[in-house]
């Protein structure tokens, strides 16, 4: 037989809604009484019905965001974003740090109607976050990469913003350019931005930082020194740049009169460097509204319908790139 909030209550001796204030934290319950019905509880191996209390409770007019931890300013901006347009909607948002099938159970227990997950790409649900999907009964939307069925889905071109960061350097005239990051797909396009627009190979086009190691002066030295280093860096992420611009500074060189620099990652940050950084990337804004108006049924999809969306990125063009004379590249030719 299940066991029900009543049957608590007639062996705590306290009313029901007594039992339900403490079991869900709320206010209004002393200590005592608190650990008293949460012993019985466990005792007696109590469920609480999610569904049940959802439709006694109705809606919370909340937003779940499931966050990575990553310390990067892009989504310090966009979980900001999403908060003020939620506002505009009547909506509160709780952020969760946690791993992803704890911060979806918290959600569960706090009765979130929707949730949006940033998730890297290639992510793949576990068991435990299988298990506590099950139990929610409001919309989530994956953002950023990984997929899931039933759920809503809005991903970011970042191999097309890598090519046009590459052809932004082509026009200006630079050949030899250097990626500065991870293997992902934004390596990918700017590879394919090197083979079409048939630009110089050398040997430091590429300088891999693995995923959580830094950007230090070892491993680029080589560049540094070499006769035959690019005039240009695409650089991964706004972390990466703030660390290379930190050997900049070291070394005394300066953007765009000894390197050129277009970084992926459009946050106010960098447009405010003593030097402008042109950057390339999706709009915080878009993402926020595109995500709300997902949430909200405001976007035109049609009843019963998944969405599907993808973000472009878009190009600002600063003070970080400098043009390349054709005499100069006559000469080095």
């Amino acid at each position: 037989m299940k066991v029900t909030i009543k049957d608590i209550a007639r062996e705590a001796g306290v009313s029901h809604p007594t039992v339900s204030k403490a079991l869900n934290g709320a206010p209004g319950v002393s200590e005592d009484i608190r650990k008293k019905i949460v012993a019985i509880a466990d005792r007696l191996n109590y469920v609480p019905n999610l569904a049940a209390k959802r439709l006694v409770d109705r809606k919370t007019n909340s937003i779940g965001l499931i966050w990575p931890k990553i310390e990067g300013l892009f989504f310090y901006h966009l979980g900001l974003q999403i908060q003020k347009e939620a506002a505009s909607r009547g909506l509160d948002v709780i952020m969760s740090l946690a791993e992803p099938p704890d911060a979806l159970r918290i959600f569960n227990e706090h009765f979130v109607d929707e949730i949006v997950f940033w998730c890297p790409p290639g992510w793949l649900p576990s068991v435990e976050f299988i298990k506590q999907r099950e139990l929610f009964h409001g919309n989530m939307l994956l953002m950023g990469g990984g997929r899931m069925e039933q759920t809503h889905y809005i991903g970011v071109n970042r191999k097309d913003a890598a090519y046009e960061a590459v052809r932004y350097l082509a026009s200006q005239g630079h050949r030899k350019l250097t990626f500065l990051g991870n293997r992902s797909d934004k390596l990918t396009g700017f590879t394919q931005g090197l083979l079409e627009l048939r630009l110089d190979y050398h040997d430091h086009y590429f300088v891999a930082i693995e995923p959580g190691d830094s950007v230090t002066e070892d491993k680029l030295i080589d560049l540094f020194e070499s006769a035959d280093r690019p005039t240009a860096f695409v650089v991964d992420s706004q972390t990466y740049a703030f660390e290379l611009l930190k050997l900049f500074r070291k070394r005394k060189i300066r953007i765009p009169q000894d390197f050129s620099l277009v970084v992926y990652d459009d946050i106010p940050e960098m447009e405010r460097m003593e030097v402008p950084l042109t950057t390339v990337g999706p709009s915080i804004y878009k993402l926020a509204t595109a995500a709300l108006d997902i949430l909200t049924g405001r976007d035109g999809r049609g009843e019963g319908k998944y969405a599907d969306v993808e973000i472009g990125c878009e190009m600002h063009i600063r003070k970080s790139v400098g043009r390349i004379q054709l005499e100069t590249r006559a000469e080095n030719a």
